[in-house]
């Protein structure tokens, strides 16, 4: 009887040792699943904020860009704004001058000249 008793013990011992063994190696499988599902993640994170990062430099760029094609539309704005005064003034001149001043000029000329702003 103490026989079987210690059968049954071993064999009780046996199963229940491999039903952990078992339970251990999935668990130890999930891991490294889990620890492989993570380096992606991780991989997958550095990439984006790389191309993130790419991005924001791309945008300080054309916002560096920008500032400048204001400043020198402002420019440009303002030296025009200068010729518009020199106009005036060579404008104001030719009217104001008297007509004794006048010659003989080509037609083309002529209609050229009074087409300048």
């Amino acid at each position: 009887m103490f026989e079987r008793i210690i059968a049954i013990f071993f064999v009780l011992a046996s199963t229940g040792f491999a039903w952990k063994s078992w339970e251990v190696n999935d668990l130890v499988n999930e891991l490294a699943l889990e620890r492989s599902a993570l380096q992606q993640m991780t991989e997958k994170r550095d990439e984006w904020q790389q191309e993130a990062s790419e991005v924001t430099d791309q945008l300080d760029k054309a916002e560096r860009q920008r500032r400048a094609a204001e400043a020198d539309i402002e420019a440009l704005q303002e030296e025009l704004a200068e010729q518009a005064d020199d106009y005036d003034a060579l404008r104001q001149r030719i009217q104001r001058s008297p007509t004794s001043d006048d010659g003989p000029v080509a037609p083309v000329l002529r209609s050229t000249l009074e087409a300048l702003p």
